[in-house]
C-alpha cells in the first residue's frame, strides 16, 4: 500500500527529475551544438548523435533525482543502465515517430520531401528522453519501495 510519505516522496522526486532532466538535456545539447561540428555526419548518424546527447544528459538528471542510497551496487548499476538506455532510445524513437506525419506512412510510405526543423527535432527528443527516463526511474523506484521497503 502506498503511504502519504511515499506519495509525497514520489511527487517531489518526479518534479525534480523532470526539471533537472529538462535543464541538463537542453543545456548540454546547446553546449554541444555551439561547440561541436556535426555537419559532416550523415542524417542517420546525426540523429543518433543528437539522441545520445539529449538522452544521456536527461538520464543524468533523472538518475540524480531518483537515486536511492539504500539499494545495493548491483541495483544501482541496473538502475543507471535502464534509465540511460530508456532515455536515449525514447529520444530517438519519439523523433523517428514524429517524423512520420501521416498514419499511412508507417505501412505504405509517403512520397513527400521531409522538412527538417531543429526545434521540432529538439522538442521531440527532449520530451521523449525526459518522460521516458523519468517513467522508468519512477517505476523502478516504486517497485523497490513497495517490494523491498527501500525509500
Amino acid at each position: 500500500m502506498i503511504s502519504l510519505e511515499l506519495l509525497v516522496n514520489i511527487l517531489a522526486r518526479g518534479a525534480l527529475g523532470l526539471f533537472s532532466a529538462t535543464a541538463l538535456s537542453f543545456g548540454l545539447w546547446w553546449l554541444s551544438w555551439t561547440s561541436l561540428n556535426t555537419s559532416n555526419l550523415g542524417l542517420t548518424s546525426f540523429f543518433l548523435v543528437q539522441a545520445s546527447i539529449v538522452g544521456g544528459s536527461a538520464a543524468v538528471g533523472t538518475v540524480l533525482a531518483w537515486w536511492n542510497a539504500q539499494s545495493s551496487g548491483r541495483v544501482h548499476g541496473l538502475f543507471v543502465v535502464l534509465t540511460l538506455g530508456t532515455a536515449v532510445l525514447s529520444a530517438w524513437l519519439v523523433n523517428e515517430i514524429r517524423g512520420v506525419e501521416t498514419h499511412k506512412a508507417l505501412l505504405q510510405g509517403v512520397l513527400r520531401v521531409p522538412v527538417f526543423s531543429l526545434s521540432h527535432m529538439l522538442t521531440g527528443m527532449m520530451s521523449g528522453a525526459v518522460l521516458g527516463g523519468n517513467a522508468v526511474a519512477a517505476a523502478f523506484y516504486l517497485y523497490r519501495a513497495l517490494r523491498h521497503r527501500e525509500v
